[in-house]
């Protein structure tokens, strides 16, 4: 992939989870039960088009436990997110199962 392609491509997905996060709750609510893993504090994604002014010169999160924005808390939102994070050379910690297991499903409500 070319250098403004896949830049082009990282900018694409900062814009599709900034949408996700704020306009298609319920899907991030699907996609958040159905992931595995833990974050790895590698600061890839924290480098996605523009790096992140809360990170530190060893690539460490200043508000990690504190007061993370919420697109940082859910990242990564779905296979695309890990597929970036391939594509900038890193392995992300978390997964994706293809059905999220019953113990992590919260019961349907009805009113």
């Amino acid at each position: 992939m070319t250098a403004q392609k896949h830049s082009a491509s990282i900018f694409a997905g900062k814009l599709r989870r900034f949408f996700i996060v704020h306009f298609r709750k319920n899907y991030l609510e699907r996609q958040l039960r159905s992931r595995r893993g833990d974050c790895l504090q590698c600061g890839i994604c924290c480098n996605f088009s523009l790096p992140c002014p809360m990170l530190t010169k060893r690539r460490l999160c200043l508000v990690y436990g504190v007061c993370r924005p919420k697109a940082c808390r859910v990242f990564p939102i779905d296979q695309k997110d890990l597929d970036d994070v391939a594509a900038c050379g890193g392995v992300c910690g978390y997964r994706f199962e293809s059905r999220p297991s019953p113990a992590h499903s919260r019961p349907r409500t009805t009113h």
